[in-house]
């Protein structure tokens, strides 16, 4: 529709009844028709779908088309146009099919006037105009239907994969809390196996009453308790709870033997373990062995005298003076007890070495059937390690126990 006229299109073989419409047309005022006409149905669809039309009128029997198909066919073609058929027959049925297939208007020629046409022409605008902006309307409800739709799956994909998520999530938990509580019960079989131990290791001292002053029985006692103790104190700091970094556990342990036996300055402990992880099966042993041997080196290697007697070793005697001085090797007079602690994995199999600088053992005593309740201990743990012991003299002592690999 321009600003002045409203553009008609009549498809029409009738000369006679194009005129009249035309003549109709012309009659009406407001608003102004501007018609152009065609005889034929598929003349008259080419020239809608080139120039457009405000409205089609159509007559049902043409040249080249008859009865209801023609209106399904300009439908069809040009359904953006409002159609309103002019038909000389007064058909019923005919009239509410067109209705029914969306003809904005069904009219019998001989029934027509240039008022009703002029209404007709100015409704069938309105309604399809109206219809338009409907389809509009529900085009756009649609795609924020589907963009809703496509938000709530989107929503629902997520939700679902929070809850798999989540139902993961309380699995772990549950199996975490079923791995805790099997590790508590074995902690507290363990705790059962290792008071059981003390209570042993007590008995062990009390055969010795005779030959040991209380004190020092009650000491030895406290530190055995306490190596053990030590065991449960570096695995509650541990990540993994089964698990025992032995090196820490090592310095923690001498660390507390020589505060309490308040050992001389000139006593250096050297320890030497790398990466050596155990559990708690093997690390109780393992400590328990540790501390017997750095104990037995601690009371009995370095005696008082000792380092009296290594002074004197190191002076030699000068023949052009007749005088004695000191040997000064390393530019230092001190002499110092050493200390030292190895533990390497090789091959398989674990090996631990304890031994120290100092006076040694005597030659006739052998350590595998010896009286000392600390020296049985420690050969009662490594065979309960399924293990070897031995022992090398030389400048001092060196106890050396090789086991086979734990499965940690």
């Amino acid at each position: 529709m321009d600003d002045k006229y409203v553009n008609v299109l009549l498809i029409e073989d009738n000369l006679t009844d194009t005129a009249l419409i035309r003549e109709m047309l012309k009659e009406v005022r407001k608003p102004r028709f501007k018609l152009h006409n065609t005889r034929r149905l598929e003349d008259g669809l080419n020239y809608i779908e080139k120039n457009g039309a405000d409205v089609l009128l159509l007559d049902l029997n043409l040249p080249d088309s008859f009865g209801f198909d023609t209106f399904l066919k300009a439908k069809e073609r040009v359904p953006q146009s409002p159609i309103v058929i002019l038909s000389a027959f007064d058909d019923e049925d005919v009239a509410i099919n067109a209705v029914k297939g969306e003809a904005q208007d069904y009219l019998i020629k001989g029934k027509v006037d240039s008022s009703l046409l002029s209404r007709s022409i100015s409704y069938a605008i309105e309604r399809k105009a109206i219809e338009g902006e409907l389809i509009r309307h529900r085009d756009h409800l649609e795609e924020l239907v589907q963009e809703r739709t496509i938000e709530l799956q989107e929503a629902n994909k997520k939700l679902k994969n929070e809850i798999e998520e989540r139902k993961m999530a309380e699995e772990e938990i549950k199996a975490s809390l079923e791995e805790k509580n099997i590790l508590l019960e074995e902690i507290h079989n363990r705790v059962e196996n290792n008071l059981q131990t003390i209570s042993n290791l007590m008995g062990l001292e009390y055969t010795q009453l005779n030959d040991k002053e209380p004190i020092e029985i009650y000491q030895e006692s406290q530190n055995r308790v306490k190596a053990i103790a030590l065991i449960h104190e570096t695995l509650s700091r541990s990540e993994d709870f089964a698990i025992i970094d032995f090196n820490k556990y090592a310095h923690d342990l001498i660390d507390h033997l020589f505060k309490s036996y308040a050992v001389d300055k000139n006593i250096n402990a050297n320890i030497k373990i790398d990466g050596i992880l155990l559990d708690i099966d093997t690390a109780v042993p393992c400590g328990l062995i540790l501390n017997e041997l750095v104990t037995n080196s601690i009371k009995h290697a370095f005696p008082s005298w000792y380092f009296e007697d290594r002074k004197l070793l190191k002076g030699r005697f000068t023949p052009p003076s007749n005088e004695f001085v000191n040997d000064e090797f390393t530019g230092q007079n001190k002499i110092t007890g050493e200390i030292n602690i190895t533990f390497m994995p090789d091959d398989g199999n674990f090996t631990l070495k304890v031994g120290d600088n100092g006076i040694g053992l005597p030659d006739d005593i052998d350590f595998r059937y010896a009286e000392t309740s600390g020296i049985q201990l420690v050969n009662a743990l490594v065979r309960q390690l399924d293990g070897l012991i031995d022992l090398e003299k030389n400048n001092g002592c060196e106890f050396k126990i090789i086991f086979r690999e734990s499965s940690v």
